[in-house]
C-alpha cells in the first residue's frame, strides 16, 4: 500500500480534506483546518486505531514532520539553504524508499542518533529533546507508516505553508488528543485553553524586551500565547525570549515540535524546552544551555496533583515549605527563584489559597516577599473531564523591606467563577468573556492605582489578609458567595467517574508492587 507518490489513496485523501496535490504554489493556501482533517481522516481510515493512540499519532507526525521540514531546507537553492540537522542530507529520501522491518530499523536508527545529545554537534540539542527514547510504532504496522510517509507527508513541501498555519494545525492536533491526556492525570496534565492564555500575556503586558519561562510547560501552549502576544508588537521577538521545561519526555517532545512550529524558530538554534525536574535543585527557574538569561516573566499552569509527592524536594533549603504539594511547590519554586522586579502569573487549584500547613506557609511567604496584587478566580468546567476549581495569582517579585512592611499591599480579587459555568463543546471560554477584567486589571497600569472596585473587582488590603486565620485566601469579590455553578449532573457524574479510574489505576499499581504473599 502507499507505494509512491501521487498513487489513488493520496488524491482520494486530498479530496477528502480539501487540500490540493502538491503542484507549484499550491501549499501557499493550505489552512490549519484542512490540514489537521487531512492528518485525523488517515488516522481514523488508515490505520489500526487501536494499535495506536492520538497521542502517539501526533508524536509521529512531530518526527516526520521535523524530518521532512529539515530535508526541504536543506536543499533550497544557494546561499538560503541550510545543514541539514539530520545524520545527512539524504536521511529523509532514504526513508522514503524503505518499507517493512527495513523502515523500523532505519527510522528507530535515526530516531536513536538525533535523540542522543553530543557536545560536539549543537545543532542536534533541539532534535535531542524531540528525538529523546522515541521509536516507530508496532513493527507489525509499518505498511501504515510508510502510508503515512509517501502519502501524507513526502508529496508536499511543507515549508511554503503559510506561517502561522502549520503550526496551528499541529496545536490543534494536540489539543484533539484531550482523551489522551487525560489518561495522564495521574501527572496532573491538562490543557489549559488558548484563549485564556492570549488574555493572561495581554495582562502582564508582554513585550518582546521580555524573557518568558514555564518550568512546567506541558505542550508548550503557555509559551507559544507568550510569544504571540509578544509579536503582536511588530518586533521581531528574539530565540532567547521564551523558555519551558518539563519532567514528562513524552511532553518535552510534543511541547518542543509546538513551538518550532508556531514560532518558526529554527531547528539548529537553542531549545525552547528542556527536559528537567524543575523543583529538585535551587536553581533558577530555567536555566539556559547557551548562556543564562534572567527571566523577566514565568507564565506557568503547574499540575494540579495534590496527593502523593512528585519529587524529592529535599535539597531545597530555599523553599518556605518543603513538605507542600505539586501546585504549591511549583508556585514557591517561581517566587523564590524569580530575580527581583520579575512578573509572574501562576495557575492554583483552590486548595492552594486555603489549604492549611505547607500552603498556608507558602503563601504567608508569598504575601510578605511579592507583590501579590491580582487573584483571577476562573469559571468551573474550563478543565474538560475534571471538575477542577482553578485560580490564577499575578504577583511581581519584590525586594524585601527594610521596615519589615509586606511586599503586597493589596490584593484585589476579580470573580469570574460565580454563576458561570463552561464546557468546551456548549459554551467555550472566548477572549470576549474576558474582556471586562483585562479592562479592569489595567495592563497599563503597573502600580494597579487606578483600578476601581465594581461587583466582581475588589480589594483586600494584605493586613487583613494576613490576620485570616492560615491567610485564607479564600476571597470573593461582591457576588454572592453560595452561587457557585458546578455544571449539568452529566458534568459532575463524568468528573466522579474520572477521578474513580485515577484512583483504581493508582490502587492497582499498588497492588502490581507488592510481592506475592505480602
Amino acid at each position: 500500500m502507499g507505494t509512491g507518490r501521487g498513487s489513488a489513496g493520496s488524491a482520494s485523501m486530498s479530496g477528502m480534506s480539501g487540500i490540493p496535490p502538491q503542484g507549484g504554489q499550491l501549499e501557499r493556501h493550505w489552512t490549519a483546518e484542512s490540514i489537521v482533517r487531512r492528518w485525523w481522516e488517515f488516522y481514523n481510515y488508515k490505520t489500526s486505531i487501536r494499535a495506536l493512540t492520538k497521542i502517539e499519532f501526533a508524536e509521529h507526525i512531530a518526527y516526520l514532520l521535523f524530518l521532512k521540514l529539515d530535508h526541504e531546507r536543506a536543499n533550497r537553492p544557494g546561499k538560503f539553504a541550510s545543514r541539514p540537522v539530520a545524520p545527512s542530507i539524504d536521511t529523509w529520501p532514504h526513508l522514503v524508499e524503505r518499507g517493512g522491518e527495513d523502515l523500523h530499523s532505519y527510522l528507530a536508527r535515526t530516531m536513536r542518533t538525533l535523540g542522543t545529545p553530543t557536545p560536539d554537534n549543537q545543532r542536534r540539542t533541539t532534535a535531542s529533546v524531540l528525538f529523546h527514547d522515541a521509536q516507530p510504532w508496532n513493527i507489525d504496522r509499518m505498511s501504515e507508516l510508510r502510508q503515512l510517509i509517501t502519502e501524507e507527508i513526502n508529496p508536499y513541501r511543507w515549508a511554503q505553508v503559510p506561517d502561522g498555519e502549520l503550526g496551528r494545525a499541529f496545536a490543534q492536533l494536540l489539543s484533539d488528543c484531550y482523551d489522551d491526556m487525560l489518561k495522564k492525570r495521574q501527572t496532573g496534565q491538562f490543557l489549559t485553553p488558548p484563549p485564556l492564555l492570549a488574555v493572561v500575556a495581554k495582562a502582564l503586558a508582554l513585550t518582546p524586551d521580555d524573557r518568558i519561562i514555564d518550568p512546567a510547560c506541558g505542550i508548550g501552549s503557555t509559551l507559544i500565547a507568550a510569544h504571540r502576544e509578544m509579536e503582536s508588537h511588530g518586533t521581531k521577538v528574539d530565540d532567547s525570549a521564551i523558555a519551558g521545561a518539563d519532567i514528562d519526555p513524552q511532553m518535552c517532545r510534543l511541547a518542543t515540535m509546538n513551538v518550532l512550529l508556531n514560532t518558526r524558530r529554527l531547528f539548529a538554534g537553542i531549545p525552547p524546552i528542556q527536559r528537567s525536574d524543575s523543583l529538585s535543585r535551587k536553581v533558577r527557574a530555567i536555566q539556559r544551555q547557551d548562556r543564562d538569561v534572567a527571566a523577566t516573566v514565568a507564565l506557568c499552569n503547574p499540575p494540579f496533583k495534590s496527593t502523593d509527592a512528585a519529587v524529592d524536594t529535599t535539597h531545597r533549603d530555599d523553599f518556605w515549605a518543603p513538605k507542600a504539594d505539586l501546585p504549591t511547590n511549583f508556585l514557591q519554586h517561581i517566587a523564590i527563584t524569580l530575580p527581583q522586579g520579575a512578573r509572574a502569573a501562576v495557575f492554583a487549584p483552590d486548595s492552594v489559597l486555603f489549604g492549611t500547613g505547607a500552603a498556608a506557609t507558602v503563601r504567608r511567604n508569598l504575601l510578605l516577599n511579592c507583590d501579590v496584587h491580582t487573584l483571577l478566580r476562573l469559571p468551573t468546567g474550563i478543565f474538560r473531564g475534571t471538575n477542577a476549581k482553578a485560580n490564577i495569582l499575578f504577583f511581581t517579585k519584590s525586594a524585601p523591606r527594610p521596615s519589615g512592611e509586606p511586599a503586597t499591599r493589596a490584593l484585589w480579587v476579580y470573580d469570574a467563577r460565580t454563576g458561570n459555568h463552561r464546557t468546551d463543546t456548549g459554551n467555550p471560554l472566548t477572549e470576549d468573556d474576558l474582556s471586562d477584567f483585562l479592562a479592569a486589571y489595567r495592563p497599563d497600569d503597573p502600580d494597579h492605582s487606578s483600578r476601581t472596585p465594581s461587583r466582581q473587582f475588589k480589594p483586600y488590603p494584605v493586613a487583613d489578609l494576613l490576620a485570616r486565620p492560615s491567610a485564607s485566601l479564600e476571597l470573593w469579590a461582591d457576588l454572592t458567595e453560595n452561587q457557585q455553578d458546578l455544571g449539568s449532573p452529566r458534568d459532575i457524574a463524568a468528573s466522579i467517574v474520572a477521578e474513580l479510574n485515577s484512583a483504581s489505576s493508582s490502587f492497582q499499581a499498588v497492588v502490581d508492587s507488592l510481592a506475592p504473599g505480602q
